[in-house]
């Protein structure tokens, strides 16, 4: 347990950048058709939106998809968490007792904003298309939120859950 708890800040760092990248790089929201025709949404059209320019006869069509609210939320809270676990790593490195102290601050509000990201992570699909003017009831049901997304959150609340086991461990072990 020693050692896990000698390296829970690294192992929360490369959760927390897998969760990163699995948001980044896989498909947020995948919406079956009839048959096996799928439209697919990119987890960066999900977090950012997305604009496109189509020529037609004319003159030009431009679709605007806007971005899931709590999408870019819990990228935000991914990177900031991220920030903040590479400070509560390098903090205690210094050896200054002041800042210790400030490291299990830093690992707490790590541990909420990543479990907080994984969270609004599987709450894609219904606040992607509600910002895109879909009433809940009316949300395809062929629209599932795809594979990443769901490591990725999964992955970011074990991060969180790493984040805060060296302020745990030091919170607890002084209690004898």
């Amino acid at each position: 347990m020693k050692k896990v708890l000698q390296f829970a800040g690294l192992i929360s760092l490369a959760l927390g950048v897998v969760a990163f990248i699995l948001m980044m790089a896989t498909p947020a929201i995948i919406h079956t058709l009839v048959g096996d025709t799928q439209t697919v949404y990119a987890g960066t059209t999900a977090i950012f939106g997305k604009t496109t320019e189509t020529d037609v006869i004319i003159g030009t069509l431009t679709n605007t998809t806007k971005p899931s609210p709590l999408a870019l939320i819990g990228w935000i809270l991914i990177l900031v968490a991220l920030i903040i676990v590479l400070l509560g790593v390098v903090l205690p490195l210094l050896k200054v007792k002041a800042l210790e102290k400030f490291s299990g601050i830093l690992n707490l509000v790590a541990c909420a904003a990543l479990v907080v990201a994984g969270i609004f992570m599987f709450l894609v699909v219904p606040t992607f298309y509600g910002a895109n003017g879909v009433e809940p009831k009316d949300i395809p049901d062929g629209a599932a939120i795809g594979a990443g997304w769901v490591i990725g959150g999964i992955v970011a609340i074990v991060a969180g859950a790493f984040a805060i086991l060296p302020a745990a461990a030091a919170f607890f072990g002084k209690k004898k």
